[in-house]
């Protein structure tokens, strides 16, 4: 198995699993809560946080046809993408500050790219590793 490395850590076969903690869309639209949910991660023991990197437009498109309405088996339904993507994002603004605390605990901050702006804003983030989504 071949090793990697993102920063100084070494990811492979004989070294400790790298844990990383989601934070995505689990800060619910506040700032605060992301920070916080990056603190108890690094208190569990995890190596690094990965975020999303997208805007609604980017992934979707804002309209109501059914092929874009989330299906009444899932907790969003009656939803439809856009608006859920709205809601679930990392905002942009957010990121640089996130990343700075992330690694002010000594932990490695990267995230999920969906497409060439997010790779092109990552870059200038200087992030050390990327999640390719598609």
């Amino acid at each position: 198995m071949k090793v990697i490395e993102i920063g100084n850590t070494k990811i492979g076969e004989n070294y400790p699993t790298f844990i990383v903690a989601e934070i995505s869309g689990n800060h619910n639209g506040s700032l605060e809560k992301a920070m916080k949910l990056i603190e108890k991660a690094k208190k569990a023991g995890v190596d690094g946080i990965k975020l999303q990197t997208y805007l609604p437009s980017t992934i979707t498109l804002n309209c109501n046809n059914e092929f874009f309405n989330i299906n009444q088996d899932s907790i969003w339904h009656g939803q439809n993408l856009y608006n859920l993507y709205k809601k679930a994002y990392n905002l942009w603004q957010w990121q640089p500050k996130l990343k700075e605390y992330a690694e002010s605990l000594g932990l490695i901050c990267f995230s999920s790219s969906f497409d060439k702006t997010s790779v092109d804003f990552l870059e200038r983030l200087k992030v050390l590793a990327y999640k390719i989504a598609f």
